[in-house]
């Protein structure tokens, strides 16, 4: 972890600012990463959210401050744009538990079956599925998808067993999961409600089903922060980045992180200083092969199709 004092934060806010003018670029951060990388982007979000607002800009460019599945997605939703990424190699985990014949194995296994595929993932996997999913409409969509349809859901298996909890339907899935999330014990989650019991506990789909059982909410990180606007008193079940946004945001509040450990390394790569010098240098473009992207975008818009 780099530290700078604020002389050197007010400089590379001030190089950051000048330079996105300058190149006329857009730059989206997710939820996740430091807050002083927050403060400078033009949209803070989740990753589709962040692809999209970045479709609506009139910017040439994109810097993306967040990890590579993210940055495919603002590729995808952004193919006229040059999109580049803050951090060379921050990615996700989850994302790379799974691989492309794992999952073609499952569908020579289930050939009928719907493939439902949360939309933080490798865009492999995004390419070989019918319908693209996000926590936050993960159980919509396969309530909408006909029960006599066997379905197959990737990659995180946590988010599976949720949205078989939650639909009564039985779906097949690998064994993968975000560590952030998993790590999350059901008595470390009853201990943080003991000792706040007044506050709501929101969880984020990831962790795991127990855990998911237990709390007043199960929600995805724009979710979270649209009950925090209404609500006082909150435990938030999510990494630390959305509570460190939402303290800054509602100083009056009450707001605890259900656990200090719930940290995305690869999320807390992306610093002031990468991004100064990514705008600088351009060095890390995102491009997608074209048939991947084209298959990828077309289980996006069968997503939204679905939720008309």
């Amino acid at each position: 972890m780099y530290h700078l004092d604020q002389t050197e934060i007010a400089g590379l806010k001030e190089k950051i600012l000048s330079l996105k003018r300058k190149k006329n670029y857009f730059i989206i951060a997710h939820n996740y990463v430091d807050t002083e990388v927050q403060e400078i982007a033009d949209y803070v979000g989740d990753s589709l959210q962040m692809a999209l607002k970045a479709a609506e800009s009139a910017a040439e460019k994109v810097l993306v401050a967040s990890i590579k599945i993210m940055g495919e997605s603002a590729k995808l939703l952004n193919p006229d744009k040059k999109v580049f990424m803050a951090h060379p190699y921050a990615d996700c985990r989850l994302a790379n538990l799974n691989n492309v014949e794992e999952l073609k194995e499952l569908k020579r296994k289930y050939p009928q079956a719907e493939v439902v595929c949360y939309v933080n993932s490798a865009i492999e996997l995004r390419a070989e599925s019918t319908v693209t999913c996000t926590s936050a409409n993960c159980v919509k969509i396969v309530q909408a998808i006909p029960e006599e349809k066997q379905i197959i859901f990737i990659p995180d298996s946590n988010i599976g067993k949720w949205v078989e909890y939650q639909t009564g339907r039985k779906l097949v899935m690998l064994n993968s999961n975000c560590y952030v999330h998993h790590q999350i014990s059901l008595d470390e989650a009853k201990q943080v409600k003991v000792q706040y019991p007044d506050f709501s506990l929101l969880v984020h789909p990831e962790c795991g089903l127990e855990v998911c059982k237990l709390a007043d909410e199960v929600l995805s990180t724009s979710q979270m922060i649209d009950y925090a606007s209404k609500h006082d008193r909150v435990i938030l079940g999510t990494e630390t980045g959305l509570y460190d946004q939402l303290l800054k945001r509602y100083p009056q509040k009450s707001l605890v992180p259900l656990s200090s450990r719930m940290i995305c390394e690869d999320m807390k790569l992306i610093n002031l200083k990468l991004v100064a010098q990514a705008l600088a240098e351009e060095q890390y473009e995102v491009n997608l092969e074209g048939k991947m992207a084209e298959k990828s975008l077309n289980s996006l818009k069968r997503m939204w199709e679905i939720l008309g």
